[in-house]
């Protein structure tokens, strides 16, 4: 994974992706909304994970989310 790909594409933040782990990820056990994975920026899609408090966040209030973010 490169530095790039370790930060969120919405906050900048580390994402903490663990998908290349043995125990695996937290986001292989979460739903992500579909809503949100249509939101990454086009250059970061499939290239970036998006942290557990970003989907925590839309998950909570979309609008706000969203707001948040620019979109």
């Amino acid at each position: 994974m490169t530095f790039e790909s370790k930060l969120c594409p919405f906050c900048k933040k580390d994402n903490n992706c663990a998908v290349l782990a043995p125990s695996s990820c937290w986001c292989m056990k979460t739903k992500i909304p579909e809503e949100l994975k249509l939101l990454v920026p086009t250059l970061e899609k499939n290239k970036s994970c998006i942290c557990k408090s970003c989907v925590e966040e839309f998950i909570k209030n979309p609008s706000s989310f969203k707001s948040n973010h620019s979109f």
